[in-house]
């Protein structure tokens, strides 16, 4: 159920980012229960989001997002909140 495939049909940016789906893949292959790998997913996602959104008017060889943005969204993930 929580292959890399569904994964991206779930949530469209993990297909936009090709070493996130591969990344996916290695977990699925390692065995990794599929909540584990659909919570590893929605995780990815979330943060996949953000940083397309703070890197939104970047261009994309320089779509690097800053320490204070990556720790906002682990303050974020840590309350609880969803991005």
């Amino acid at each position: 159920m929580s292959g890399p495939t569904v994964l991206t049909e779930k949530w469209p940016v993990l297909g936009r980012h090709e070493q996130a789906a591969a990344w996916l893949t290695v977990w699925t292959d390692l065995g990794r229960a599929p909540r584990t790998i659909d919570a590893y997913g929605r995780g990815l996602a979330e943060y996949l989001l953000m940083c397309e959104r703070e890197t939104s008017t970047r261009p994309p060889r320089t779509a690097l997002i800053s320490r204070s943005t990556y720790a906002s969204w682990v303050r974020v993930r840590t309350a609880g909140e969803r991005t």
